[in-house]
């Protein structure tokens, strides 16, 4: 016994932090997945679908995500008009941005929020609203995309199978488990009931910062004009990877990426890769096969959006040092 005590807290012993395992597993998944997709497809079609696009339909691609980003801000400024915090859209656009690039780099695809928010408590004071408002602005995102793969699928069912199906249909209920949460008096009242103990003051700010999402449901109106522009946002984006596949030469109906991206979307989410590093583009490269496009062409489709999402997010990069360097400033005008 004394051995095995010894050896767990051995001087020179060295183990991984948790977190770390965690990541490094997800990196050896992601890695296993796109080396299998790699090793069933054909590099040299690949390299050529990617070597021959269009320039044309690439520009309007992009201009078309430019124009998504903005809708995304105005939706964000919307719900934080309704919370009576009052941000110019310029600033809110340089956050956006700033959010965009850090999610290049932190863990997960939601890091850039946790950027966001910090910039706009400073900005504001008002830390419970900006992380309120950035998880409502989350979660309008997630129930558009949501609706917009629902109406599509009762039309299309018979293209994606019991296994699609039953995905999509847990995504609903899942938006509607959340939706619930948000509009429901007694979930706030269960939540407080959850944390019996507070330590840190854990369950204040829980509570606190639920009650601050539960007030949007006095604001019905307010919050059909954010859904109303979440489904003008996601309809862009997905819009912007139908432009992308004719870039690419790849001739499908629109109809289709409004049915299959959604879905690609939700499998990326999935906790069991690198930020859904081949889970997401082996989603691509199975819904995409089921109407004729070849697995290169569908992998080509993935690299393609991810490659115009880092460059455009690049941007963020700029201007969060230029925001870093104005901040200097003011603060060495206020030490002088």
């Amino acid at each position: 016994m004394n051995t095995k005590k010894q050896s767990r807290g051995a001087p020179g012993s060295f183990r991984l932090p948790s977190w770390t395992q965690s990541k490094l597993l997800k990196a050896a998944i992601s890695v296993l997945l796109l080396g299998l997709l790699l090793y069933k497809i054909n590099l040299g079609n690949l390299a050529r679908s990617l070597s021959h696009v269009n320039g044309a339909w690439l520009a309007l691609g992009v201009l078309v995500f430019f124009t998504a980003n903005m809708a995304s801000v105005f939706k964000w400024r919307l719900i934080l008009k309704a919370q009576l915090i009052d941000v110019s859209f310029p600033y809110l656009l340089s956050l956006f941005y700033i959010g965009l690039f850090f999610n290049n780099f932190l863990p997960s695809s939601v890091g850039g929020d946790v950027v966001r928010i910090f910039k706009l408590s400073r900005k504001t004071g008002r830390a419970l609203e900006a992380t309120s408002s950035v998880a409502m602005d989350r979660a309008t995102s997630s129930i558009g995309l949501l609706v917009i793969a629902a109406a599509v699928a009762i039309f299309q069912a018979r293209l994606l199978g019991w296994q699609f199906m039953t995905l999509l249909g847990a995504m609903i209920a899942v938006a509607l488990a959340l939706t619930w949460l948000v509009i429901s008096e007694k979930a706030a009242l269960r939540l407080g009931g959850i944390f019996r103990m507070d330590p840190m003051g854990v369950r204040r700010h829980l509570v606190n910062f639920y009650y601050s999402l539960h007030k949007f449901q006095k604001q019905r109106a307010r919050v059909a004009e954010v859904m109303a522009v979440s489904l003008v946002y996601q309809s862009l984006a997905i819009i912007l990877v139908y432009f992308l596949a004719r870039s690419l030469g790849i001739h499908l109906a629109v109809y289709y990426y409004f049915l299959f991206i959604p879905i690609v979307l939700a499998v990326s989410m999935i906790p069991i890769s690198l930020n859904g590093l081949g889970m997401r583009e082996g989603a691509w490269v199975l819904l995409f096969s089921h109407v004729g496009v070849s697995p290169e062409a569908a992998f080509s489709m993935s690299i393609l959006s991810l490659m115009v999402m880092t460059v455009v997010s690049m941007s963020g990069g700029v201007l969060y040092l230029s925001d870093r360097t104005a901040s200097a400033r003011e603060a060495e005008t206020e030490e002088g």
